[in-house]
């Protein structure tokens, strides 16, 4: 007879801790734009700039040349984008520049869908209002990896693929393209970064690193009425207003990020097989006699561990049901005596970030007491797409070491090499992510409120590094507002939260989450977003 239970939080004698389905593997961006400087929207003709007669030799241009002068991104149409319409913030030409200028939404440039082998893993478009931009592609091919970016961490090193297929591209390079439509100058360095990012910086936002205390009246002097160059704005210690934070699940499976590290299995119901390893009674698990042992609910956080820079959107509160793995060894007769770590396999081929190798896990530093194989989510059977019918969950940590379409979890002595924490890899461990707005450039009226939804992360493994704080800011980091946290929340899952923002002055702002954690050495992937207030 079933057992229906909704999971506390319980220890066990084998502590442990997080991982959750999938690992969202290498984003092949670049390969994929060889056809891709092709507008994803249209834009309102540029003004003239020259009123004379065309000569011969103009008259003989080819038309597309004509055509793609118009076109989003054209690099010799200045527009300043989201910022003021000040010969400054023309001449910066940031509605020119960044992946989004061409393309506003990179999904449109990566084939998808099911049994996509040797294309692109993601397979549906952005959640939560978002769209892909550069920074959701960054984890994989430029920021993680042993040698950064001259590996490109997990997945290619997509530079010389973007600039070749860029280069070639006749409407690129019709449209004025060229090394600053992607680039911009890192002040912090003095070498090339990529505008993506270094447009969330005071530098590029304000037009000065400068504070504006010190150097705002004297361009207000000159005419600038926001104080800037570039008619960017802060608001110090922003007042925000009405705040709720809440634990509230993500409202549905359509939410979730998808992609697979292999190939998606074509495995019939019938034939679904787990297997238990390591165990006094070793035992293969059909479906059926998974769904007719004790079912458990809880509701953890998945974050990829490829979650995009700029805090990402790879990430979901997850409503399971499924079967305890302390209810499986229970069932098998306990583990084998001396074992200490754990590790899966799905029907795709993965088995963690080791793949081919089992991904050992530490069970006393990271696996948790809720890990379960999951067999519903959202109240529904899952989803292929989405790791079904069956996927292993440990709730706390981070989803890529666990496994979709699980086919076995083992359990063994460890060597030494076994996971103990993401955060000793030097991975982001906090995240903060904006849902509204969840684009940049976004519009709202001076003095009318602004509705703010966010959501905060922290990998808390086995509790060492809960989440502390929520903060925002509306002066590149200045100074910070905090948001609380729930009473009595559980680290094992998000920290929702909502508040409106009443801006009185008209400006371009970039509003930034951090959030921080007990361990001060933990990576915090901040969400930026810039909006544009107007009178």
């Amino acid at each position: 007879m079933k057992d229906q239970r909704t999971a506390s939080k319980r220890r066990s004698p084998w502590k442990a801790r997080a991982l959750a389905a999938s690992m969202a593997a290498a984003m092949v961006l670049g390969c994929l734009a060889l056809a891709a400087c092709q507008p994803s929207a249209p834009s309102s003709p540029a003004e003239p700039k020259d009123t004379a007669p065309a000569s011969s030799a103009q008259a003989a241009e080819p038309a597309k040349t004509d055509a793609a002068a118009n076109l989003p991104g054209t690099f010799t149409n200045s527009d300043s984008g989201a910022w003021g319409d000040t010969q400054y913030a023309k001449a910066v030409n940031a509605g020119n520049r960044g992946c989004n200028a061409c393309h506003a939404d990179l999904f449109s440039v990566l084939p998808s869908g099911m049994n996509s082998k040797g294309l692109h893993e993601v397979d549906k478009p952005a959640a939560y209002g978002r769209v892909y931009t550069y920074n959701d592609c960054t984890t994989c091919h430029i920021h993680s990896g042993g040698d950064g970016a001259n590996t490109g961490g997990a997945g290619p090193y997509m530079a010389p693929s973007i600039h070749g297929s860029h280069f070639a591209n006749a409407t690129f390079n019709a449209q004025g393209g060229n090394c600053f439509s992607c680039h911009e100058t890192d002040v912090s360095t003095g070498e090339l970064g990529m505008w993506d990012e270094l447009k969330y910086t005071k530098s590029i936002g304000l037009g000065n690193n400068a504070p504006l205390e010190v150097v705002g009246t004297w361009i207000a002097g000159r005419g600038y009425e926001t104080s800037t160059v570039t008619g960017g704005m802060v608001e110090h210690n922003v007042k925000l207003d009405n705040v709720v934070s809440n634990q509230d699940p993500t409202e549905s499976a359509a939410d979730l990020y998808s992609a697979t590290n292999m190939d998606y299995p074509d495995v019939a119901e019938a034939d679904y097989k787990v297997a238990i390893k390591g165990v006094q009674n070793e035992k293969t698990y059909t479906l059926d006699e998974l769904r007719n042992m004790p079912q458990t609910e809880i509701t953890y956080t998945r974050v990829c561990g490829t979650n995009g820079s700029n805090g990402g959107w790879y990430i979901a509160n997850i409503p399971v049901k499924g079967v305890l793995l302390s209810d499986i060894i229970e069932d098998c007769g306990g583990l084998v005596e001396g074992v200490d770590t754990v590790a899966s396999a799905g029907y795709d081929g993965w088995a963690g970030p080791f793949t081919p190798t089992p991904t050992g896990l530490s069970m006393e530093a990271y696996l948790d007491p809720n890990a379960m194989i999951a067999l519903e989510q959202f109240g529904e059977p899952i989803d292929v797409m989405d790791g079904g019918p069956a996927y292993f969950v440990i709730p706390g940590g981070v989803a890529f070491a666990g496994s979709k379409w699980v086919n076995e979890i083992s359990f063994f002595k460890g060597d030494g090499s076994e996971i103990r924490s993401i955060a000793d890899w030097g991975m982001y461990t906090n995240t903060g992510t904006w849902l509204t707005p969840g684009t940049d450039g976004q519009e709202f009226k001076a003095g009318q409120p602004i509705e703010l939804t966010g959501v905060a992360f922290s990998l808390a493994e086995q509790h060492d590094i809960n989440m502390t704080a929520i903060k925002v800011s509306a002066d590149y980091g200045d100074t910070w507002t905090e948001i609380p946290l729930p009473a009595d929340m559980d680290q094992d899952q998000w920290v929702k939260w909502t508040a409106t923002w009443t801006p009185e002055v008209a400006g371009t702002y970039c509003l930034t989450m951090h959030v921080e954690s007990e361990n001060p050495e933990a990576g915090s992937n901040d969400g930026n977003v810039i909006v544009k207030v107007v009178e």
